[in-house]
């Protein structure tokens, strides 16, 4: 009897630390997922907010669009995490091509991150880059 409790305990320790090792694998890869998640979320708010904000400028035209820099933080989602910002700046390439160039910053993680767009609207029609 004395040999058969010592074995028992060996095996509940061994299975204590599996499950222990299995339990932090188990929380390791929820906050990875979590983190890649909100990263992602993040990802597409700034490209769909850049996405709004070309469009509207095509639609309003060549001509319309005015060479120069603006601060275009207060249209930002409310979602993307603070400190945000985000600038337009619009300069002309070439003769008849406006250059287009949107920066916006975030909070990720508490580190910022920075995505670009930059896209070519013309008199003739519009190009991306």
């Amino acid at each position: 009897m004395g040999s058969s409790k010592g074995f028992m305990t060996v095996e509940l320790l061994v299975t204590i630390i599996v499950g222990a090792i299995l339990i932090l694998s188990l929380n390791s890869i929820v906050v990875s997922h979590s983190f890649l998640t909100q990263r992602s979320r993040n990802l597409v708010m700034a490209n769909a907010f850049a996405e709004q904000k070309v469009e509207a400028l095509r639609s309003r035209g060549y001509l319309a669009v005015s060479s120069g820099s603006t601060n275009i933080t207060a249209e930002l989602p409310d979602d993307l995490k603070r400190p945000r910002s985000a600038t337009q700046n619009v300069t002309n390439y070439s003769s008849g091509i406006k250059r287009i160039h949107l920066s916006i910053t975030y909070n990720e993680q508490g580190k910022p991150r920075t995505q670009s767009y930059v896209t070519y609207l013309g008199e003739l029609g519009v190009g991306q880059y």
